[in-house]
C-alpha cells in the first residue's frame, strides 16, 4: 500500500505544480526592485565610492613616476659623481707622477753633485797618496843609495884592501845608480 499511496502524492503534486509559478524566472516586482539597487550600487559606485579610488591610484601612479625620475637623476647624479671622482684620480695621479717626476731629476742631480765631490775628492786623496808614495820612495831609495853606497865602499876596500873614501866614492855610485835606473846601463 505505500507505493499505491505515493504513486497518489505524486498525480497531486504534478497537477498542483502546473499552478505554481517557476523559481527560475523573476516575478516583476524583483525585477522592478532588481533595477532600482542595481541602478542605486551603480551611482553609488561611480559618484562615491570610485573616485576616491581613481584619486588613490593617480597619486600612487605620481609617486611612482616621481621615485623614478629621482632614481633616474640619483643614477645620473651618480655617474657624474663617479666621472668627477674619476677625473680628479686622474688629476692627482697625474700630480704625483710628475712630483715623483722632479724628486726623481733633484735626486739624481743630487747624486751626480755627490758623486761628482767624491770623485773630486777621491783625486786629491790620490794625488796626494801619490806624492806621498814619490816622497818615500825617493827617501828609501836615497837611504837604499847611501846604505848601498858604504856597502859597496867597504866591500871594495876590502877587496882591493886598502880604505877608500866614502865621499869620493860616492859621487861615481850615485851617478852609476841614476843611470841605472834610467835604463842607460854602463858596461
Amino acid at each position: 500500500m505505500i507505493p499505491y499511496q505515493i504513486l497518489l502524492a505524486a498525480e497531486e503534486t504534478v497537477g498542483e505544480a502546473e499552478e505554481t509559478v517557476n523559481p527560475i524566472l523573476p516575478v516583476a516586482n524583483e525585477l522592478f526592485w532588481g533595477a532600482i539597487c542595481f541602478f542605486g550600487l551603480y551611482a553609488l559606485m561611480k559618484f562615491v565610492l570610485l573616485p576616491p579610488v581613481l584619486r588613490v591610484m593617480d597619486e600612487r601612479e605620481r609617486r611612482l613616476r616621481a621615485d623614478r625620475e629621482a632614481a633616474e637623476a640619483a643614477e645620473t647624479g651618480a655617474v657624474e659623481a663617479q666621472a668627477a671622482y674619476d677625473a680628479r684620480i686622474a688629476e692627482a695621479r697625474a700630480e704625483a707622477n710628475a712630483i715623483i717626476g722632479v724628486a726623481r731629476d733633484e735626486a739624481d742631480a743630487y747624486r751626480a753633485e755627490r758623486f761628482g765631490e767624491a770623485n773630486a775628492e777621491l783625486a786629491e786623496l790620490r794625488a796626494e797618496a801619490t806624492a806621498e808614495v814619490i816622497a818615500a820612495k825617493t827617501a828609501a831609495l836615497a837611504q837604499l843609495r847611501g846604505g848601498v853606497a858604504s856597502v859597496a865602499v867597504n866591500a871594495a876596500s876590502r877587496v882591493i884592501g886598502k880604505d877608500l873614501d866614502l865621499s869620493g866614492e860616492l859621487a861615481a855610485i850615485e851617478d852609476y845608480v841614476n843611470q841605472t835606473s834610467n835604463g842607460e846601463a854602463r858596461p
